[in-house]
C-alpha cells in the first residue's frame, strides 16, 4: 500500500471526522423529522387561523439552515461543525433573503 494510503489510515483526524458524520447524520435525520412535523403543523394552522404561526417559520428557517451546515459539514465542503461546535443559525438574516412569494 502507498504511504500515503496509510497515514491517513492511521488519522486520528480523519477517525474522529468520521465519528462526527455519524453523529450528524443521525442529528440530521431526526432534525428532518422535526421540520415535516413542523410542516404538518403549520398546514393546521393555516387551515384553523389563516396563516402559519410567525414563530414556527422562524424556527424552521433556523432548523433549514442547520440542516444545511450538516449537509456541508458531511459532504466535506465545510470543516466547520454545526451546532453546539459553534452557533445556532440565524433564520432572521434568511428569511429576509427569500421569503414566501406573493404573501
Amino acid at each position: 500500500m502507498d504511504d500515503n494510503v496509510l497515514n491517513n489510515l492511521k488519522s486520528e483526524s480523519r477517525w474522529l471526522r468520521l465519528l462526527f458524520m455519524a453523529l450528524y447524520l443521525v442529528v440530521g435525520y431526526f432534525a428532518t423529522i422535526i421540520a415535516i412535523m413542523i410542516g404538518l403543523v403549520q398546514a393546521v394552522i393555516g387551515f384553523v387561523a389563516g396563516e402559519s404561526n410567525e414563530r414556527l417559520s422562524l424556527f424552521t428557517g433556523s432548523l433549514n439552515l442547520y440542516l444545511y451546515q450538516i449537509l456541508q459539514f458531511i459532504t466535506y465542503n465545510s470543516d466547520t461543525k454545526p451546532f453546539p461546535f459553534s452557533d445556532w443559525p440565524d433564520s432572521k438574516q434568511s428569511s429576509t433573503d427569500s421569503g414566501p412569494s406573493g404573501e
